[in-house]
């Protein structure tokens, strides 16, 4: 006859049975929420893509609302804009739009008027932005600054420190000068000295280069406004003109914290206070996946806008049927002359505090 097994050991199975058991089920369960996790995840983000047109007209929409915005405070302000402060830093709430439910909105601005044009600037401000900002030597400072204008002027001949088309033939692989304005700063990196200043072994920016780049800019080839103007450039401008940027802003008012007149001390061929160059970036995020648009404008309040310009004589707007031509977007007279648009993510900008506002000033929510 069988020896019975102790009741001991058979609670002990059990106990290790259970366990298994429960283990398995606890695998399962964390496999079965990692799959329905990454399965949500995958459905939103193909819904960003399975319904492209709703996303984009809505990104777009927002966009003609931050325009909207900026046209109708010009109105009320003579037909300039200054800086946010005169009230269209938030056109959303500005409009009274309501963001539909599991959407997200960003609308975001940057003066690119708030930097030193680097297509036309002189060889003399250059060489003071390169001692006085970037601290660079008096030899670096000459040799950068005609490397850069033998670079964008349109002739062949070569400046005592530069280097022209036939330089840089003798590369391998060779090209040539470019002979016209910066297209972007990136290209700085194919200029003698640039390359060894401005970027590092792999050619990639370095510190140096992020700092010269929120100081100038290739797009902008008009005046510097003052009111958004970081501090290393209103200095930089205030030691060629021969004022003291520190008092520059003094005696504004709290509701109006910018100058709407240039002063009399500022070189106004070089300075203003008026945005002529903007670029708006509308970040709009349905799921995980964010679809951005990125316009860079100038605001063009000369005229006003009439939609009606295009209705002929003697017939109603209903009746008209407009066909998108060239002549009838002539006529409308759009107050903002569009010169880039982009539906891809943007470089982050590189966005600093106007100057006008000191490290001790106390913003109120």
């Amino acid at each position: 006859m069988k020896a019975r097994q102790p009741t001991s050991n058979r609670q002990g199975t059990r106990g290790s049975v259970l366990i298994a058991v429960l283990a398995v089920i606890l695998l399962l369960s964390f496999l079965v929420s990692s799959f329905l996790e990454e399965a949500v995840e995958d459905l939103e983000y193909r819904s960003i893509f399975s319904e492209p047109m709703d996303v984009r007209s809505y990104a777009f929409s927002i966009m003609e609302v931050a325009l909207a915005t900026i046209h109708e405070v010009a109105l009320i302000d003579e037909g300039k804009i200054h800086a946010l402060e005169q009230g269209w830093s938030d056109p959303l709430t500005y409009a009274k739009i309501k963001v539909p439910n599991g959407w997200e909105v960003e609308v975001r601005f940057e003066d690119e008027s708030r930097k030193l044009s680097i297509n036309t600037m002189s060889e003399e401000m250059l060489i003071l932005l390169f001692e006085e900002s970037l601290e660079l030597d008096f030899g670096t400072s000459r040799e950068l600054s005609s490397m850069l204008l033998d670079w964008i002027d349109a002739d062949d001949s070569r400046r005592l420190n530069g280097a022209e088309s036939e330089d840089y033939l003798r590369r391998n692989p060779p090209y040539k000068a470019a002979n016209k304005p910066l297209q972007s700063l990136e290209e700085l990196r194919l200029i003698e000295i640039w390359e060894d200043e401005f970027f590092d072994e792999r050619g990639q920016p370095n510190e140096l280069f992020q700092r010269f780049a929120s100081m100038v800019s290739v797009y902008n080839g008009s005046k510097v406004n003052l009111n958004n103007a970081s501090a290393e450039v209103l200095e930089l401008l205030s030691l060629k003109d021969g004022y003291d940027d520190r008092t520059l802003f003094d005696g504004l008012e709290p509701e109006k914290p910018y100058l709407t007149a240039t002063p009399e001390s500022v070189d106004p061929s070089r300075s203003g206070v008026e945005v002529t160059l903007l670029r708006i970036t509308v970040r709009v995020l349905r799921g995980n996946v964010p679809f951005t648009i990125s316009a860079l404008l100038e605001p063009d309040f000369t005229e006003q806008s009439d939609a009606n310009q295009s209705i002929p004589a003697g017939r109603r707007d209903d009746d008209v049927v407009r066909t998108g031509s060239v002549e009838e977007q002539d006529r409308i007279n759009y107050p903002f002359r569009i010169l880039y648009l982009s539906e891809f993510m943007p470089i982050e900008p590189n966005l600093t505090r106007p100057a006008r506002y000191s490290e001790i000033d106390i913003e109120l929510d």
